[in-house]
Parts: structure tokens; C-alpha cells; sequence
């Protein structure tokens, strides 16, 4: 399996918190501010197509890996009360990162909550729903 887990533990807990990896392609401003301006869009229409097919391979290889595991170590999954614990006690966390990246001059605010929004747009029920003010 593409994990490896088994190699360094026979025991493995799901924590339900998260996001299976999600790619996508990154260029830095320098490279962004040199392309021709009718490069702009094709860049960005490719990649669109590597994010949705990184997404929907990830998730495929997510599940025949959880698959393998369950089959060959022992696996728990965090019961729903420690997490909800857990992200009680990180509710102030998306708050104080957001004030600290908006101080150095990125869009943390609109980011995060762009993110929460697209996630619950996609049925995620979140055990906590951060504010981001």
C-alpha cells in the first residue's frame, strides 16, 4: 500500500479531521508576471484539470489503502466525542493564524472563509464551525 504504515506500527487511528492530500498547481508571482497574457488562461484551465484529477485519484487511493490496512493491522477510529473535544479546543485557532497572516498582508480572512464555505457547499459537517471575523 502506498502508506506504509504497517512497516513502522501494527496499529493505526483515524482521527476524522482533515482532508484527504489535495494538489494543486503553483507557480510564484515572478513566473506568473513573465507569462504572456493569453499563456494566463490555459495555465490556469490545466490546472483546474490536475487539481480535479489529483482529487478523485487521492480519494481512490485513500480508500483501497484504508482497505489494505483494515485487512492487515488493526485499525480504530477516534470515537466522535474526542473529537469534538478536540475541535472545541482549537476554535480559537483559525482566528489567531488569520490575524497573524492578514498582518503580514495575505488574504487569510477571505481564504479560510471561502474554505469553510466551499467544504460545507460539498455536504462537510464541521464538529466546531470556526468564525473567522
Amino acid at each position: 500500500p502506498v502508506f506504509k504504515l504497517h512497516e513502522v506500527g501494527k496499529y493505526y487511528t483515524t482521527i476524522g479531521f482533515g482532508s484527504i492530500t489535495w494538489h494543486g498547481l503553483t507557480v510564484n508571482n515572478r513566473f506568473w508576471d513573465r507569462l504572456p497574457a493569453d499563456a494566463k488562461p490555459i495555465v490556469q484551465e490545466v490546472a483546474g484539470r490536475f487539481q480535479a484529477l489529483t482529487g478523485t485519484g487521492n480519494k481512490a487511493g485513500y480508500e483501497k489503502d484504508m482497505k489494505w490496512l483494515r485487512e492487515n493491522i488493526t485499525v480504530t477510529d477516534l470515537p466522535a466525542d474526542v473529537r469534538q473535544s478536540w475541535a472545541e479546543g482549537l476554535a480559537h485557532w483559525p482566528q489567531k493564524h488569520a490575524d497573524e497572516l492578514e498582518g503580514k498582508g495575505f488574504p487569510a480572512k477571505a481564504i479560510l472563509n471561502d474554505y469553510l464555505a466551499a467544504a460545507e457547499k460539498q455536504g462537510y459537517k464541521w464538529p466546531v464551525r470556526y468564525v473567522v471575523k
